[in-house]
């Protein structure tokens, strides 16, 4: 039952002008009776809203909450002291402090739910405070259901959420939850009980520094990244070595592998520019060929087409037109010469018979035998002329072996030869140019041969790679094994891992785990084989020296702290030595189907450890049931048979009885399900690998016949060459025989002219000397008579002879002119026709050359279209990147300018070179597993490095803002620990005690430099707190054993009262503190609560208490307010004459 709060404020200072108006009062509360009705509260009103500090409780209105019906609290805005009896609801009040501020209900260790602070026998309760705002007031109030723990909030009487209620107590800087602000009864225990860090913590928050506390959250947070970034750095460091040094063990495996991928890189180039070489060969012999063919083409048709033979031609006929007129006026001449010749004879006759003119006809005889001599020089030079000519023309035959004294005979024989030697010229032309056309024909079935080597090769190649993908397929089995060994136990995996890294430690081969080496020879046997043989040993490492196992557990299980088992197979007996307990039929006619030995391929050792483990050679299996008494009575100790395990036990006394014991075992097996290796998988590995050794070898023989037929090609391409060379010597000496010939028909022609010539003078000489005599004998007749006749018969007979002498002179000049003319166009003519025939002859010559160069590109074109094709099928399967480095290869050898570097054949050699060192690198056993392991980790440890630099980067960000925030929060707490320590230490001077607070700095190992102070650990800063209560006693830290309850209490009082002039918080409340006190003490403290919380400018303060020293100090700004409440308390009570029997007795 709710009873009633009565306000008082006593006064300190009591004059005459008080004690009057106190009688007055007295007398009129005296007339006055109140009666006291549940529900109602007594108070002297609020104060005036500006004495109360923000967020400062002006009011507190409870309805059906905990002890109480309804109340009405109006607390003064400096200190309010709240008493009562124990049991009456003082720390009720506190309770609806905390909670209708909107604090949990753990604060006040009192009750889990909201609902239980619901007066028992209501449904609903209610907490109303109103909070000062510096300008005004603010409301709010929380409204508790029983049914459903639930809590509804307003503010201002308008629904709020709890979020905007914590926004609004923050922003009054209210903190409910801070013991330095808020030290509810339940919870003083606990502020002696509050570690230093959490002291700290709280007094941050209670002076108003939440700067301070969010400054120590960063360099916490800063530290744990520093901590966390050293480790890490320490971490990548250690992990940084291990692999360096793991990777240095690799190195030279490494180094193999790249030489052999760069073998096989250069393999692929080489593959492919050999082709490409040969095709640029053969193009530019196609191209060569086609330009010989084009020039051919153009000296035929410039030949055959030429102007020089049309004008030779028609030069010729013109001459012969010419000649043919030339003889038509020689004959008109020769008929003229006649007639004059015959009139002059008839003139002579006539002369001669004058005598008188004998004298006329000796001279003219006299002039004819002139002529006569003159024509006897010029017949003499021609003759020498000719002479010089027939031993020049006989200079020329003579190296030929040419004789003949004539010069008809010379040029006949001279002819004869010369058509002999030709025709054995262009017999050994044609007979080159068969050789050439079967060394080309030769070549085009080397290049055939070739390509059908080259396809054969890539078939060979192609079928090995397929073949190693088949196997690599079945190894992948293995690796299926190794996921599941890494799933059942990943210290096994890891230990392998370290195993294949680290062999050249043994000196032996150090078998895996057991189950990677074991097969089973018919899967539907694994789950029961693995029954037999166990987890435990099928992840056993196998030995098989004793160094190798002590090597082995000193490395694996002691420095890398792997749990992993292992076992040597020194001195133990091989499954071939073991003898088995029943004969193989006999377990059969019970429905087994052999021992688990039976089942398991393994290496020896390994099946050695597993018989002498787990004893395989000794557990019969059976897929379905089998006849278990039988099995009995073969004395089985243990047997797997129908998805179980059995086991027979035979004691050792009394009957001996067996019993049986059975396990089920796992329908699928872990370890080696998928795993081990089926008959089928084994002979197919088998047969692939014997496959792949074949097909190697066919490509080796295939590479040798590659060779042989490279070799046959230079030597085709050799003689080619050599044929051609002859060709061309033939083709110089046939051009030097030409032009000698020509040199010699042209002396032949001019020999013929000067023959000609003197046959011309000779005969003109034979033929004249019968006329002249018989002219001189006329002219002798004609001048006897013409003496006889008178003379002017001499006279007309001279003139007509005279006549006739004229008309036959001009014929003979005529005819000298036509014979010479005629000699000159036989000349030209023949000139003419020696250069048609040239002409011809070079017409004929180049369209030979014009044929040969035809076949020639014709052979070069399917050549070079062979080639193209054998290109495109090595290219066509070529890889973009591969392309990419074959253009590469082909631009940095043309770019060296060597020839040597880019011919077929050279290209060739370098290409069996090449398979040669491939072969050798392959023979060195390394795999692509090591290559990869070597370049994960190589990958790892770069992006170790790079992350060891960002977290060095990293440590030193976060150092740089750890000392700017430690700047920043270090100094400023030291200044308010210090003004606390001062306080805390006057007030215990005041009580004549020692006290002190101070600042207590942690560390935690992890220096930031050497020599540099360990205080980093920003968690565990605190403030300690030391006292001592007895004199000559040393400070002790304030803890829960040192010092007495009193003790613990005065210092936890004093410690919140060095807080007064520093806090931030609007009000504290201070529940029964001074429980435990001395009476001394108890005075103390309370003067010094009084003395500090009474200060203008402090802030509220609520003491709870539940009884009073008297006589204790009391100032005007306090305010005391008493709880009456209670099952004692009467219906209806007189305050007025309570308060007068009360002043009464104090004075």
């Amino acid at each position: 039952m709710t009873r009633n709060e009565v306000e008082q404020k006593p006064r300190v200072v009591k004059d005459s002008d008080s004690e009057e108006e106190e009688e007055e009062e007295e007398e009129e509360e005296e007339e006055e009776e109140v009666e006291v009705k549940v529900g109602r509260t007594l108070a002297n009103g609020i104060g005036k809203a500006h004495e109360y500090r923000a967020g400062s409780i002006m009011h507190i209105s409870l309805s059906n909450f905990i002890t109480y019906d309804r109340i009405e609290v109006t607390p003064g805005p400096h200190m309010n002291m709240i008493i009562g009896p124990n049991g009456t609801g003082k720390s009720s009040i506190v309770c609806a402090i905390a909670l209708g501020l909107g604090e949990n209900t753990s604060v006040m260790k009192r009750a889990k739910d909201i609902s239980e602070f619901v007066k028992h026998g209501h449904s609903h309760g209610a907490i109303e405070i109103t909070l000062a705002t510096g300008s005004g007031s603010v409301r709010i109030k929380r409204e508790i259901a029983r049914q459903g723990n639930k809590s509804t909030w307003k503010i201002d009487g308008r629904g709020a959420t709890f979020a905007e209620v914590q926004r609004r107590t923050r922003e009054l800087r209210i903190q409910v939850n801070n013991l330095c602000q808020f030290l509810p009864q339940d919870r003083v225990v606990e502020f002696s009980k509050m570690s230093a860090q959490a002291l700290l913590k709280q007094t941050q928050a209670a002076v108003g520094r939440e700067d301070l506390q969010q400054l120590q959250e960063e360099l916490a947070k800063r530290r744990a990244q520093e901590r966390q970034a050293m480790g890490e750095i320490a971490r990548l460091r250690s992990d940084t070595e291990t692999l360096r040094k793991q990777n240095a063990l690799l190195e030279r495996d490494v180094q193999r592998w790249q030489e052999r991928q760069t073998a096989e890189s250069q393999l692929r180039v080489l593959t492919a520019l050999v082709p490409l070489a040969r095709y640029a060969e053969i193009k530019a012999a196609h191209d060569a060929a086609r330009q010989a063919r084009h020039a051919a083409n153009a000296a035929f048709v410039a030949a055959r087409d030429s102007a020089e033979a049309a004008r030779l031609e028609a030069a010729v006929g013109e001459l012969e037109a010419a000649a043919a007129a030339r003889e038509r006026g020689r004959r008109a001449a020769g008929d003229e010469r006649v007639g004059g010749e015959r009139g002059v004879r008839q003139q002579a006759a006539r002369v001669e018979r004058l005598e008188a003119e004998q004298g006329e006809l000796r001279a003219e005889l006299a002039d004819v035998r002139t002529q006569a001599q003159r024509r006897s020089e010029q017949i003499a030079a021609l003759r020498a002329e000719v002479a010089r000519l027939e031993a020049a023309c006989a200079e020329d035959r003579a190296p030929e072996g040419e004789a003949g004294a004539g010069a008809d005979e010379e040029e006949g024989e001279g002819e004869g030869q010369g058509q002999g030697e030709g025709q054995g010229e262009g017999r050994r032309a044609r007979e080159l140019r068969g050789r050439q056309l079967q060394l080309a024909n030769e070549l085009v079935a080397i290049a055939d041969e070739h390509r059908a080597i080259a396809s054969t090769g890539q078939r060979l190649g192609a079928d090995v790679e397929r073949r190693s993908a088949q196997l690599h397929g079945l190894d992948d089995e293995a690796a299926r094994r190794r996921e599941a060994l890494r799933r059942a136990h990943e210290d096994s995996a890891r230990a392998l891992e370290w195993l294949e890294a680290n062999r050249a430690l043994f000196a032996q081969h150090v078998f895996g785990p057991a189950c990677l080496e074991v097969s089973v020879r018919d899967a539907r046997y694994a789950a029961l084989a693995e029954a037999a043989v166990g987890a435990g040993s099928l992840r056993t490492f196998v030995a098989q020296c004793d160094g190798d196992y002590h090597v082995f557990t000193r490395e694996a299980n002691d420095r890398l702290g792997l749990r992993v088992s292992v076992a040597s197979a020194a001195g133990l007996r091989r499954p071939a030595e073991l003898r088995a307990p029943h004969a193989a039929d006999a377990l059969r006619a019970l429905g087994f189907g052999g021992y688990a030995a039976d089942f398991l391929d393994a290496p020896a050792p390994v099946l050695a450890v597993l018989c002498a483990r787990d004893k395989i050679h000794e557990v019969p299996l059976a897929l379905g049931a089998v006849d278990h008494a039988a099995s009995e009575r073969l004395r089985l100790r243990e047997y797997i048979a129908d998805g179980a395990r059995f086991t027979v036990v035979r004691g050792r006394y009394g009957s001996r009885a067996p019993t049986v014991s059975a396990a089920r075992i796992p329908a699928q097996p872990r370890l080696l399900g998928g795993g081990a290796e089926s008959d089928e998988t084994r002979a197919a590995r088998s047969r692939l690998g014997a496959e792949i050794d074949a097909l190697r070898d066919a490509q080796a023989a295939n590479e040798a016949a590659m060779k042989r037929l490279a070799q046959r090609e230079r030597a085709a391409r050799d003689a080619h060459r050599q044929a051609a060379a002859h060709e061309a010597e033939l083709r110089d000496a046939r051009r030097a025989r030409a032009a000698a010939a020509e040199r010699r028909e042209r002396q032949r022609i001019h020999a013929e002219t000067k023959q000609a010539q003197l046959r011309s003078l000779v005969a003109d000489a034979r033929r004249a000397a019968p006329d002249r005599a018989a002219a001189a004998a006329a002219a002798a007749r004609r001048i006897q008579r013409g003496l006889r006749d008178n003379a002017r018969a001499r006279a007309q007979c001279a003139a007509a002879q005279a006549a006739h002498a004229a008309r036959a002179a001009r014929a003979c000049h005529a005819l000298a002119r036509a014979a010479l003319a005629g000699l000159r166009d036989s000349r030209a003519l023949a000139e003419l026709r020696a250069g048609l025939a040239r002409l011809r002859e070079a017409a004929a010559d180049a369209l030979a050359a014009l044929e040969q160069a035809s076949d020639a590109f014709s052979a070069a074109k399917a050549r070079a279209r062979d080639a193209l094709e054998e290109t495109r099928a090595v290219t066509s399967h070529l890889t973009d990147d591969e392309r990419e480095a074959v253009r590469a290869e082909q631009d940095r050898r043309r770019r060296a300018a060597a020839p040597e570097t880019t011919a077929s054949h050279a290209l060739e050699a370098e290409l069996a070179t090449c398979r040669q060192r491939l072969s050798m690198a392959a023979a060195s056993g390394v795999s692509s597993a090591v290559i990869a392991q070597f370049d994960e980790r190589q990958k790892r440890l770069a992006g170790m490095v790079a992350q060891a630099q960002l977290l060095d980067a990293e440590l030193l960000r976060v150092r740089r803002r750890k000392r700017h925030a430690r700047e920043l929060w270090e100094q400023p707490l030291a200044d308010v620990v210090a003004k606390i320590s001062d306080n805390f230490r006057a007030m215990f001077d005041h009580i004549h005690c020692l006290g002190e607070v101070s600042l207590k700095k942690a560390g935690d190992g992890l220096a930031e430099e050497a020599g540099s102070p360990d205080d980093e650990d920003y968690d565990n800063w605190g403030i300690e707190i030391r006292v001592a209560f007895r004199k000559n006693e040393a400070l002790q830290p304030l803890d829960n054993h040192r010092q007495s309850g009193g003790e613990r209490a005065v210092s936890t009082i004093l410690y919140l009262q060095a807080l007064q002039s520093l806090v931030a918080a609007p009000f504290r409340v201070v529940d029964e503190i001074n429980q435990g006190m001395d009476e001394r003490n108890e005075r103390l403290v309370h003067s010094l609560i009084v003395d500090s919380a009474c200060q203008q400018g402090s802030s509220q303060y609520f003491l709870i208490t539940p009884k009073l020293l008297p006589d204790l100090d009391y100032h005007p700004l306090m305010k005391v307010l008493c709880i009456f409440n209670g099952e004692w308390q009467p219906e209806s009570f007189n305050f007025g004459k309570y308060i007068s029997n009360a002043r009464s007795r104090i004075h």
